[in-house]
């Protein structure tokens, strides 16, 4: 017969062994919980950096990633190749990239307070209006870039933009001119436009990861030259990279960029080439002919 002590013994026993699996179990739905968030967060960081930013990057809060699927067959033409020949899976890659490509963010004026590079963007091109450019060609559109035109703020500046895909309401832009094409179509589709830019703003395009992975030399060497091509004696090249858009920068830029262009800062110092935002996640160079 179990005395009345050993029965108090073995209950609290059990409820102490309870008390530790429930326990057990809670930390364990936390941890689950926890690897989930850090999961959503890593996929939300890299669509705010990569998404084309004019491509461009970054999206705003509640903001989806919208895809223009028809447009999906050629976009394969900004890393040069040949959507015919591509297979099934190549085409689903090329789609999933486009995706980050084409996005537009639902709270634009978030997206240039808040997101990734933007509010530096803001101050730059608020000072274009006030210095000697006075033909700008702004490499990718996206809705979200028309309120460049009115940061520009001058009547006498022309801007103009560069998109082959256009966004969903082409009326979203707001420009003096639109070249539809692709940097490395350029010449053959605008012949008339040779020499005619003093500023070209590459945000989120060359500078991109995304892009230079899919480039070799033949379209690096032509996207260059295209940009050289497009701007006047003197004219810049505003160039912003991302971390690690290159395995080793200086080499790129011997061997791909300083043979034409020359490094120097802009705007009379307001910014040195190599301006660094984000602790080095964003970079921007200013080339000049």
């Amino acid at each position: 017969m179990v005395s009345i002590g050993a029965r108090k013994k073995n209950s609290s026993l059990g409820f102490c062994t309870k008390r530790v699996v429930v326990i057990v179990s809670a930390l364990a739905l936390l941890a689950l919980g926890l690897h989930a968030w850090s999961l959503i967060c890593s996929s939300e960081h890299d669509i705010l950096q990569h998404s084309v930013e004019n491509p461009m990057n970054a999206t705003s809060s509640g903001a989806a990633v919208q895809t223009e699927t028809n447009q999906i067959g050629t976009n394969d033409r900004i890393i040069g190749g040949d959507s015919d020949a591509m297979s099934e899976v190549e085409k689903e890659k090329l789609k999933q990239k486009m995706e980050a490509w084409v996005y537009e963010p639902k709270n634009i004026n978030y997206f240039w307070k808040k997101m990734g590079d933007r509010p530096f963007q803001r101050e730059f091109y608020s000072r274009l209006g006030k210095g000697n450019f006075n033909r700008l060609l702004d490499v990718g559109a996206r809705s979200y870039n028309k309120l460049c035109k009115d940061l520009i703020n001058s009547t006498s500046v022309e801007y103009f933009q560069m998109e082959p895909n256009l966004p969903p309401d082409p009326s979203d832009l707001k420009n003096d001119g639109l070249l539809e094409c692709y940097m490395n179509e350029v010449r053959e589709k605008y012949p008339d436009q040779g020499s005619s830019f003093d500023l070209v703003i590459d945000f989120g395009v060359f500078g991109w990861k995304l892009v230079q992975n899919e480039f070799d030399d033949t379209k690096v060497k032509g996207y260059v030259n295209s940009v050289t091509w497009l701007l006047r004696d003197k004219g810049c090249w505003v160039l912003k990279t991302d971390q690690g858009w290159v395995p080793n920068e200086v080499e790129f830029f011997d061997k791909h960029i300083l043979p034409y262009f020359t490094m120097k800062d802009f705007d009379n110092h307001a910014y040195e080439s190599g301006h660094s935002i984000k602790g080095g996640n964003f970079n921007f160079f200013f080339f000049f002919t």
